[in-house]
């Protein structure tokens, strides 16, 4: 890995109209995040990783794990360090831009996994609704929504509405963790209107809230869905469990990486702020 600086992390990296709807909605679809190639490389390599786990039982590397391996979903966790086209997808600086808008700061990556869905057949499929952190850690600057968990869940593969692609409730992720989660979860099923579900090229990005009520779509369609997700949060946080940096990959990094990588910077987090009217940089 070479030393020389990381490339520039654009800010604001959102529009005013991405910045409000995420802000209204707790998320916002980017598409064209990524190009075809890429897009490629990140399918093969975790229909590769899958493949190799089928044939030989063995994980991909080290300081990583198998979160599922049924035939239906398989995911594998800790990615930065399996594959450079994974590194690179979890230090995009485009990708880095928008969560740093939204966190209000610098980040470190705390998780990251590939999953490979696919149909499930001759049972009923239901939502699994959940949120990885209670919206009680927020924070406001210049009249703008902050906060300490945010994800970008890119689909490697086309989403129509047949596909399963992610599905929220809108507007949650700043609803109180008062408020009975079976509760607000039936209080949306009853209207449609509350429910969202990702329909979009691959290559998209699905930014979010973790405060956010979300779930794996239901696949009505024959076909698998990949999909790749970071999560970032504020440079003191430690990571998830079994997301640890693998100690000689970050060794390799130039400073910037490393720091997104381990969390090096710690309480030297810097905040970042933006008013609603300000341009992207391009």
């Amino acid at each position: 890995m070479t030393s020389t600086s990381a490339p520039a992390v654009p800010f604001p990296a959102l529009t005013p109209a991405q910045r409000l709807y995420l802000e209204v909605h707790g998320y916002v679809l980017i598409e064209a995040v990524l190009s075809t190639d890429e897009v490629a490389q990140l399918l093969a390599t975790t229909y590769g990783i899958e493949k190799r786990y089928r044939d030989t039982g063995e994980l991909p590397g080290p300081s990583c794990h198998l979160s599922a391996t049924r035939e239906d979903f398989f995911r594998v966790d800790n990615l930065p360090h399996l594959a450079p086209c994974y590194f690179d997808y979890l230090s995009k600086p485009r990708l880095l831009g928008m969560v740093q808008e939204i966190v209000g700061g610098t980040v470190r990556l705390e998780q990251s996994d590939a999953h490979i869905r696919r149909p499930v057949g001759g049972e009923e499929q239901r939502y699994g609704f959940h949120r990885g952190i209670n919206p009680g850690y927020p924070h406001t600057s210049h009249g703008l929504y902050h906060f300490s968990f945010v994800k970008t869940l890119t689909n490697l593969t086309d989403l129509g509405p047949d596909d399963g692609g992610t599905t929220v409730i809108a507007g949650t992720h700043k609803i109180s963790e008062e408020v009975e989660r079976e509760a607000l979860i039936e209080a949306a099923m009853a209207d449609p209107r509350l429910i969202h579900t990702v329909e979009a090229p691959a290559g998209s990005t699905l930014l979010f809230y973790e405060s956010l009520m979300h779930s794996s779509g239901i696949i009505r369609s024959d076909r698998d869905r990949v999909l790749i997700i970071g999560g970032y949060t504020p440079t003191m946080f430690q990571t998830w469990n079994g997301y640890e940096p693998d100690a000689a990959f970050a060794a390799g990094l130039n400073d910037e990486h490393r720091a997104l990588i381990t969390g090096d910077a710690k309480y030297g987090w810097q905040r970042q702020t933006r008013r609603l009217g300000d341009a992207p940089t391009p």
